[in-house]
């Protein structure tokens, strides 16, 4: 790390900008963690797709499946791929704080410029416990730390509570997955001046760089999923609205509406949600190393593959690679 501990904010307002990437985690036929997969993933987002960051190990990375270990081997693959040429948060949360402490301090001994951690998904419902939660994590660790304010996790931080854990040292960043534009707006109010703010949908980021204030997609899959080598719309418009070209930016913006749609039809969540299924294909369709998701994700058929295929087609991605 660059920075003390009480300089995480002030540097992740200076260094945490750009176009971040959630990565899936490759598994092999036997599904096995694919190291070489995942460097060849990350190497591709950084030579091919220009990728400012990658959050590693999250819902996109299907953490529940994974062991403690081989969270630990992917922060350190991502981390020594990514070295001076991209930032790295891991998500380190775990049902257990002991646990999730260990992973921090982790993700700090390799090199992680952040680290990031969902809601607590048991023992700590009430604003208290969950500051408390927050609070002996960051006691022990020096990394900046980001909030993942994510719905699925059975909670929502209120923006009262997010102001709160703000005035933890290292609390630098977090990434607000609530869709309410009230919430978000009041979030922005609160603390938008002492920490980073992400709004994680890419559908929202050329506004809200514009006009919000964001400086950073953190994150999606978009990136890798929306791009390939020779054609990145998404790099391009971030570019050139840094660069006050307004018009390509919107245009640039505009021309992914054909490969949003596709995104909205397959990741949806619910009964018959088959997202991470889906992405995983996706990526596989694109050539980017993924494998089949781990149970208790269930794999798509060859029939839910011809049909997404057949879509994906149609948005001339695939002619591209």
């Amino acid at each position: 790390m660059d920075y003390t501990k009480t300089e995480a904010k002030a540097y992740c307002k200076e260094n945490m900008k750009g176009v971040w990437a959630a990565l899936t985690t490759p598994f092999d036929e036997s599904g096995q963690l694919d190291e070489n997969g995942l460097r060849k993933n990350v190497r591709h987002c950084i030579d091919n797709l220009k990728i400012d960051g990658f959050f590693c190990n999250g819902l996109m990375g299907e953490y529940w499946s994974l062991t403690s270990d081989e969270r630990k081997r992917i922060q350190h693959i991502v981390c020594e791929e990514s070295r001076g040429s991209a930032q790295v948060i891991p998500h380190t949360a775990h049902i257990n704080i002991n646990e999730a402490i260990e992973l921090t301090k982790h993700a700090e001994e390799v090199g992680a410029d952040y680290a990031i951690l969902i809601n607590p998904v048991y023992g700590a419902y009430e604003d208290d416990e969950i500051l408390l939660y927050f609070k002996t994590l960051c006691d022990q660790v020096d990394i900046g730390i980001s909030l993942f304010n994510q719905p699925k996790s059975g909670t929502t931080l209120s923006p009262e509570l997010i102001e709160r854990l703000c005035e933890i040292d290292n609390i630098c960043c977090v990434k607000n997955a609530v869709p309410s534009m009230a919430h978000q707006n009041e979030v922005r109010r609160r603390v938008g001046d002492k920490i980073v703010i992400c709004d994680p949908d890419e559908e929202n980021f050329l506004v809200s760089l514009l006009h919000l204030d964001m400086q950073v997609h953190m994150s999606s899959p978009t990136p890798f999923l929306y791009q390939v080598k020779g054609y990145t719309p998404i790099r391009e418009y971030y570019d050139s609205a840094m660069n006050g070209d307004l018009e390509n930016a919107w245009q640039k913006n505009y021309s992914l509406e054909p490969i949003r749609k596709v995104r909205k039809k397959y990741f949806t969540t619910g009964p018959d949600g088959k997202t991470t299924a889906y992405m995983k294909e996706w990526t596989n369709q694109l050539g980017m190393p993924s494998g089949n998701p781990r149970p208790p994700v269930v794999s798509l058929t060859k029939e839910e593959k011809d049909a997404f295929r057949k879509d994906l087609e149609s948005t001339g991605i695939l002619d591209k690679i």
